[in-house]
């Protein structure tokens, strides 16, 4: 395992904090002091970073100890040396001085607007090294310890922090307001809020929830409360280990880099993801907001009351979140078919990632702050949950929970390992489930399984599934396989493996069910079985989608052509499911992404725009373009996704209509929340000068963020360069939040008609593009976006000398963003005479 700079002979016990708040001219003083137990060393080393440390002394054996500081900004560290070697409890105090940065990260302003002037509240994000940037302290996980807080505060402003308010007192014109002791935990989950924060709050058995906002928003937070109150029950009862601290807030942030944040007991949101307007949310966020709500909390148990030992295992807080929060909603919203969403989006990300060399495994070596901030992708979140879905489809539901139950209750108040994890399900199942896991966990990359039948048996064989490269990797693969007359359940551990067949099977379906983390590859005689299924939609929908995402995939990694995957798509045409269909409007679009600039393309678009515009405009003429009252959420989503698909494919009906429903909505009539977006994005693509100021108008005046998010995609699809460069400055602007800009920005990337004048722009604006370094996460986005438009071997090559001369502290990110752009330019050479033909 890979360990961070700090030695273990220094462990904290507790930090005693008081943090004097400036928001006026944003910054703030502290004085920390922490209790240690120190073995036998006269050097201590913490963690800092753009901190102004004004004063360090150790009061040991009743003694005052001044230490020589050293800085190393490089390693965001500070060594403190001691003349006498140190022994047993001492306690090291610390004053230092910071600023409420707007980097998003460590302590930093959040600016709101009330009654037309600007205010400012005061919050944190220490996840994942950054509480080094707000004091002095041992920034790993696994120096757990308990804090109490002060914080002094403006009278007329309010404080949160993990735990309730102990005490409240004034003090000439400031309030000092202190919280009880926390329990012994990271230091990446203490949280700090200053503010005019409102409140709706109810008590739930022992634990008072609040959800907090800024003023005027409060009557947006009854969906959160109640989502919260029935998950923290569920949660409860699934693990069987109760919530435990007295109190939770779930805080909506106007300026967050990330979806949300776990702090223990209280949870940081983006505004979007936890406030609900039933007039301005769509279906599409309110079932995020669920998702995103459940997330969090089950972090309260894995990552906060269990966390893991040391960054290379993340995916033990952030994929075990993210499988339980489908668990969660799916016990909510059965209705929801929440595994469906489940595959589409978390499983067919991870495979997007996963499939190309300079991948990692889920278990992943990490040595620096960089690092660690890179490896916050599909692969931690959503690949890591597929594993644990596989896991407990192969251990049974009610095993896998004994398992988590045991964990959680052995490893409380501590830190864990994968290892620990396994053990405990193994305990459960008594199974050997490491030796199972333990490739898939720390093994980069998944296998594609090859099927046939020859001479009465079943032969199945297994590769690596990557773009372009040939490894002996081998995977234990759990295989479940449908054919017209059994279930077979087999455990595919080597290369190649022969099954004998009493009864040759008319056909077979790979990964039934969808619940493993491979793809699959048939013959051409039973793909043609398949069709006839899939035609007549006698396979589930989940296999449906499997079929032909993995064809598709195969396609786009050099396996097949793509007129394989066009021509066994055609037996989608009466198609009504919203995950196939979601998944073959994103392939098209796809494909336009890639081809659409090549010389050929003017010549097929017409026979191509239309290959699957008459499933989505007949479920557009099925369902009408107003919701009904008390329609299923599928029919919602399916709805949006057949207006979308139809503005793509520029049906005139279609075109007319979005743009009579736009004039509308400017004159003030209602446009739904669920279609405003198709609308708003069809507008921009087939519009000009008056639709962008007309969507710039609707951005100023909208109080929505579901709605500003929205007009921010739009911003990016107009078709004109000159219009799009001006939404490349706006992103720029002081009119948009720096965590809007990395919205707009992949939007324009997104959209191939940019592709002559962004790299040009980037080159231009670097150097405030630069800045945004300083933010983590939203940079990563943002390189991976810039390096993502590009699908040509000179634009590839381009880039390439750009960032050697502009070298960025992301050297994963980088090598992966390349290696995806070689795979879109192998995609074209090898398919461009192909599509040409197939449509000609």
């Amino acid at each position: 395992m890979t360990k961070g700079i700090i030695p273990t002979n220094v462990i904290p016990i507790n930090y005693n904090l008081s943090f004097d708040v400036d928001l006026k001219n944003f910054r703030y003083s502290g004085k920390e002091t922490i209790d240690l137990e120190i073995k036998d060393s006269n050097e201590i080393i913490l963690n800092a970073v753009d901190l102004e440390i004004k004063h360090v002394s150790l009061d040991y054996k009743k003694a005052t100890l001044k230490p020589k500081i050293k800085i190393y900004p490089e390693k965001e560290a500070v060594t403190l040396k001691f003349s006498e070697k140190i022994r047993g409890s001492a306690i090291l105090v610390i004053e230092f001085n910071g600023k409420l940065n707007d980097n998003l990260l460590g302590f930093y302003r959040s600016k709101y607007i009330q009654n037309k002037s600007e205010k400012y509240l005061a919050t944190t994000q220490f996840e994942a090294p950054y509480a080094r940037r707000a004091f002095p302290c041992f920034d790993e996980p696994q120096y757990k310890a308990t804090f109490d807080v002060t914080l002094l505060i403006d009278k007329n402003l309010r404080a949160i922090s993990n735990m309730p308010i102990k005490e409240d007192t004034k003090q000439g014109g400031k309030r000092i307001v202190k919280f009880y002791r926390s329990p012994k935990m990271s230091t990446y989950l203490l949280y700090l809020g200053v503010g005019e924060f409102d409140f709706l709050e109810e008590k739930t058995g022992k634990t008072l929830i609040r959800v907090a906002t800024v003023p005027g928003k409060k009557q947006q937070c009854k969906f959160a409360l109640d989502l919260t109150k029935k998950f923290l029950k569920y949660f409860e009862e699934y693990s069987n280990v109760p919530y435990p601290l007295p109190k939770l807030d779930m805080i909506a942030l106007p300026d967050f880099a990330a979806g949300a944040m776990e702090n223990w007991g209280a949870i940081t949101f983006r505004e979007i993801y936890l406030l609900f307007d039933p007039k301005t949310t769509s279906t599409a966020v309110k079932k995020r907001i669920a998702m995103i709500i459940a997330h969090e909390l089950w972090h309260q148990w894995s990552g906060n009351l269990v966390t893991m030992r040391w960054w290379n295992d993340l995916w033990l807080n952030e994929s075990f979140a993210t499988f339980m929060a489908y668990k969660a909603v799916d016990h909510l919203f059965p209705e929801w078919k929440m595994w469906e969403d489940f595959i589409g989006e978390e499983t067919e990300s991870a495979f997007t990632d996963d499939s190309i060399r300079s991948t990692h495994p889920i278990e992943v070596d990490v040595k620096n702050p960089n690092e660690i901030e890179e490896i916050f992708d599909a692969i931690s979140y959503s690949k890591g949950g597929s594993i644990l879905r596989m896991i407990e489809g192969y251990l049974g539901e009610e095993i896998f929970r004994r398992g988590v139950s045991d964990y959680l209750s052995k490893y409380k108040y501590g830190n864990a390992t994968s290892a620990d994890l396994w053990n405990s399900l193994a305990k459960a199942s008594k199974k050997p489930v490491n030796k199972i896991t333990e490739k898939w966990i720390r093994q980069a990359g998944y296998p594609l399984v090859e099927s046939s039948l020859e001479d009465g048996n079943f032969v199945l064989r297994q590769k690596r599934f990557v773009f372009n490269h040939r490894d002996s990797t081998l995977w234990p693969i759990p295989l479940v396989i449908k054919t017209d007359n059994q279930v077979l359940v087999e455990m595919l551990d080597n290369q190649k493996k022969a099954i004998p067949l009493e009864n040759i099977p008319e056909w077979f379906k790979i990964n039934y069910g969808q619940t493993g983390f491979y793809r699959a590859s048939y013959p051409n005689g039973s793909l043609s079985k398949l069709k006839f299924l899939i035609s007549s939609q006698d396979l589930d929908a989940l296999d449906r989608w499997g079929i032909q995402n993995d064809l598709f995939e195969l396609s786009r990694n050099g396996e097949i052509t793509i007129d394989r995957y066009l021509d066994f798509s055609r037996s989608y045409f009466n198609e009504d499911n919203y995950l196939v269909l979601s998944d073959i409007y994103q392939n098209m679009r796809a494909i336009y992404f890639v081809f659409s600039q090549e010389p050929f393309w003017s010549s097929i678009w017409l026979k191509f725009r239309n290959y699957h515009a008459e499933t989505f405009k007949g479920i557009l003429d099925r369902l009408g373009w107003d919701p009904r009252k008390d329609e299923s959420q599928k029919d919602s989503l399916l709805r949006e996704l057949a207006i979308r698909y139809c503005g793509f494919a520029e049906d005139p009906e279609v075109l007319n209509k979005a743009n009579e429903k736009f004039e509308g909505y400017l004159k003030k009539q209602e446009l739904h929340p669920d279609i405003r977006s198709p609308v708003f994005s069809i507008m921009a693509a087939n519009g000009g000068e008056n639709v962008y100021n007309n969507l710039l108008e609707l951005y100023s005046k909208t109080q929505s963020p579901d709605e500003r998010r929205m007009l921010l995609i739009a911003l990016g699809q107009f078709k004109d360069v000159k219009l799009l460069t001006r939404v490349l400055d706006f992103s720029l602007s002081k009119k948009v939040r720096m965590q809007d800009s990395i919205i707009i920005i992949p939007s324009v990337a997104s959209n191939p008609n940019s592709r002559s004048i962004l790299l040009p722009w980037v080159k231009k604006n670097w150097k405030r593009l630069e800045e945004y370094q300083k933010s983590g996460k939203l940079f990563i986005r943002l390189i991976e976006a810039i390096i993502g438009s590009c699908i040509s071997r000179d634009e590839k090559e381009e880039l390439k000398k750009f960032f050697s001369k502009h070298p960025v502290k992301y050297k994963m990110t980088l090598d992966r963003a390349f290696e995806r752009v070689e795979r879109n330019i192998g995609w074209l050479e090898k398919n461009r005479e192909v599509l040409s033909g197939y449509f000609s």
